[in-house]
């Protein structure tokens, strides 16, 4: 929890200071911007919701928990500074939807009716590759996300006679909301006219046992 609290104050501090430092750098001489780019931006998205983790839901016992998955559209904020030619850093926030996730079979116990939804936010370092044109970035990115599921629904347990005959013995609601803190890296390329940019990114992030990814199409502006 501590490690929560701290990667949320961080994450606020550094956004305030990019966004604090947009203005800044307009006002600067045009040889002083080209270390100082700031930008902001936003991007659709289509997501891979996941969540996995066998010892958080009740019935379980010692059965590996299938993973509740389910793809949904979400959106994703940026800001950022390229502060050199090649490396730069940025705070993103993702909300990557949410909705109903289909029957998933947990071994003696089934989930019905489940829910999943995930947000959160990133902080990244950006390597831009040396390529010799002056209009497209192609980059890569690593750090750290720390994303909050949500997944509820009812868990029903099954217990099967020698006869081979099944029942269900038991039901119970179960309602998870977990934020996790873990690695998280990307990919992508942006075409640049003037300030403005389009991109097109790729990221996985790490929530409740699992991966979530995620492909983002959007838009970049920069002040210079």
């Amino acid at each position: 929890m501590a490690s929560d609290r701290g990667f949320t104050r961080t994450f606020r501090v550094t956004l305030l200071v990019l966004l604090g430092a947009a203005p800044l750098a307009r006002s600067l001489p045009a040889r002083a911007t080209n270390l100082l780019n700031v930008y902001l931006g936003a991007a659709y998205v289509r997501a891979h919701l996941q969540a996995q983790g066998s010892d958080l839901l009740p019935f379980s016992g010692s059965s590996p928990l299938a993973p509740f998955r389910r793809s949904d559209s979400g959106f994703q904020l940026t800001a950022g500074v390229r502060g050199l030619e090649l490396f730069g850093v940025e705070v993103d926030y993702f909300d990557l939807g949410g909705g109903p996730v289909s029957r998933v079979d947990l071994g003696t116990s089934t989930a019905l009716g489940a829910h999943l939804s995930q947000t959160g936010e990133a902080a990244f370092a950006l390597f831009y590759l040396p390529i010799p044109e002056p209009f497209i970035d192609v980059y890569v990115k690593a750090g750290v996300s720390r994303i909050t599921s949500d997944l509820h629904g009812t868990l029903t347990a099954q217990g099967c006679t020698s006869g081979g005959t099944c029942a269900t013995t038991s039901t119970s609601p179960f309602a998870l909301n977990y934020t996790n803190t873990g690695f998280a890296a990307g990919a992508g390329v942006q075409w640049n006219v003037g300030s403005w940019g389009v991109r097109a990114e790729y990221d996985r992030l790490t929530a409740l046992g699992a991966h979530p990814d995620l492909f983002s199409v959007g838009v970049i502006r920069t002040f210079l």
